[in-house]
């Protein structure tokens, strides 16, 4: 197969479009012992936007029970050669464990780190899960995986590159209570999910929960979130109204729209004598943030591996729908959704009750306009391969293919080109943002890495020919750093050869090779194969440094 001229994969001139003309629901349907309620099918469900019926257009359950993906079992593989297979079988949704150690006692910190050994040593094995923390700002600790060694090393890891603290002090330092950053940590996780497929479960680990619900900006007990004593006449306190309402517009659009369901987990437990230690009104709260979203509320137990667990129960099996909702008129404003079902039954829904109706044009992101965030943020709603490429992202194997990395020569200095694709990267963009006018980067040294790739999925030999033309295949690569920050990447094109014959080990059918030059302080190097005709796509992760050549590695870990 021959690979087309390069191209850098940053997106160019797209506009972000928060587009809420479908509406997806998911819904948990519970018997009054809490078991899973199936068999129901699409008649059976009654949808209301606003008291107002709406036409269900398309409808399916997932049984995340059983296991969704079990790859065969792989020989040894050479050093730094990888399949996009997961070393453990796959299960469920995506499971998102937010550890917010800003909004919880630095006491109860103490024992949630053993907790969360807990919950993964005893999780379900192909349970998928990424690990995120709320300490000096949003952090990935580890990219969705369904190896839980892996997470096990990250709960335990102390750096260097974004780790759990053992105890965080300093929490009112960091936004202790502040519905703002709480609602903007809540908001990047849904961008970053933005195009991943499917239901997602974000299980929100903390002492406390302190965001808005709904369109106006009360929080728990009916206190207004900002302002304190101030009556809302007050211009300044007028200013942060409106900033606070844009911000809770924002985030639940975007949780709705990357279908994801918000599980409260309190960490603050009972007493000794078995009292709980929050108020009934903050449970009360909790429930209401999570039927919100479409997750359930988990509290009043000590033991926060079994709340956890109780939760990643809860949520695993669902029923999907979507509907495009009678209202036509995008005006910013909260809609209410109502899910019944058509036969009686002592049924317990949880789905999401509210949405934005946000237009078009007055969709926005935190990300400035014309920045490579803000552009990277946008392609991700256009165009999956965006999502798929992201640090962390889950492995997919739709379409199969094993890669070989390796390094080609000694570091080198850049040349002018190649510091000038660099400057327009996040990562160097960080470093630049500040200044007016700023002088050109001084040249720094690049790796540069080849990259094998052998594609051997079944489909594609008998597709390899559609319309008379030959299958196109997009080969997609980017390098991060050690925070998920995009360092460098680039996107080729390859024609699949139509008389191709299987070869090697995997009956490999098309073959593939791709350069990258890769800057100082990466630390992870994820890749992607794409059938343009069908959106077929496959991917992995490779953690860095590669392993010397001559040792035998395991087949592809991580995500």
């Amino acid at each position: 197969m021959a690979a087309a001229q390069n191209q850098t994969a940053g997106p160019q001139g797209y506009v972000f479009r928060l587009n809420v003309r479908r509406v997806p629901v998911d819904i948990v349907v519970t018997d009054k012992q809490g078991n899973p309620v199936r068999g129901l099918t699409k008649k059976d469900f009654v949808v209301k936007e606003d008291n107002k019926t709406q036409s269900i257009l398309s409808f399916e359950y997932f049984d995340g029970s059983g296991l969704s993906f079990v790859s065969p079992k792989l020989p040894p593989l050479p050093a730094n050669t990888f399949v996009n297979l997961p070393s453990e079988p796959e299960r469920g949704p995506l499971y998102i464990l937010y550890y917010d150690m800003v909004n919880t006692d630095p006491i109860i910190q103490m024992g949630t780190h053993r907790q969360l050994l807990q919950f993964v040593d005893n999780a379900q094995p192909g349970t998928r899960i990424a690990l995120f923390v709320n300490a000096r700002g949003l952090h990935m600790v580890q990219g969705f995986t369904s190896d839980h060694a892996l997470l096990r090393t990250a709960i335990l890891s102390k750096g260097p590159g974004p780790h759990l603290p053992d105890v965080f002090t300093d929490g009112h330092t960091y936004g202790w209570e502040d519905p703002g950053a709480a609602l903007s940590n809540l908001k990047f996780i849904a961008e970053y999910m933005s195009g991943i497929q499917g239901k997602k479960n974000l299980l929100w680990l903390s002492g406390d929960f302190p965001i808005p619900v709904g369109p106006t900006v009360t929080g728990r007990n009916g206190a207004a979130a900002i302002g304190g004593g101030f009556s809302n006449s007050t211009p300044q306190i007028n200013d942060l109204t409106y900033l606070m309402e844009k911000i809770i517009k924002e985030t639940y659009a975007a949780l709705m729209r990357s279908q994801i369901a918000v599980y409260p987990v309190d960490l603050v437990g009972i007493d000794a004598g078995g009292e709980a230690l929050a108020s009934v009104a903050n449970y009360q709260y909790e429930d209401t943030i999570a039927a919100a979203t479409g997750g359930k509320a988990f509290y009043g137990n000590n033991r926060a591996n079994e709340l956890i667990d109780q939760a990643v129960a809860h949520g695993e099996n669902y029923y999907s729908l979507s509907y495009a909702p009678t209202n036509t008129k995008y005006d910013g404003l909260s809609r209410n959704i109502e899910v019944t079902l058509a036969k009686k039954g002592d049924y317990k829904l949880n789905y999401r009750t509210l949405y934005y109706g946000v237009s078009d044009d007055d969709a926005q992101t935190e990300h400035k306009p014309d920045t490579p965030q803000a552009h990277f943020v946008a392609a991700k709603t256009t165009d999956t391969l965006y999502a798929n490429i992201e640090h962390g992202a889950p492995m997919l194997h739709d379409l199969l293919f094993s890669a070989h990395l390796g390094t080609a020569g000694a570091p080198a200095l850049a040349t002018a080109e190649q510091m000038q694709q660099l400057e327009d990267s996040p990562a160097y963009f960080l470093t630049r943002k500040k200044d007016t006018h700023p002088k050109p980067l001084k040249p720094v040294k690049l790796q540069k890495y080849v990259i094998d790739y052998g594609v051997f999925d079944p489909q594609l030999k008998q597709l390899a020919t559609r319309n008379g033309k030959p299958a196109m295949l997009e080969f997609a690569a980017a390098a991060y750093d050690a925070d998920g920050i995009l360092l460098n990447s680039i996107l080729n094109d390859g024609l699949a050869s139509t008389d191709a014959k299987p070869d090697g080990k995997f009956g490999t059918l098309f073959h593939s090779e791709q350069e990258l030059e890769v800057p100082p302080g990466a630390a992870f190097i994820r890749i992607a194969v794409r059938d343009r005709l069908n959106d077929r796509t496959g991917t992995l992760e490779v953690p860095l440094p590669l392993k010397p050549e001559g040792t035998v590695a395991s087949a592809a870990k991580g995500n």
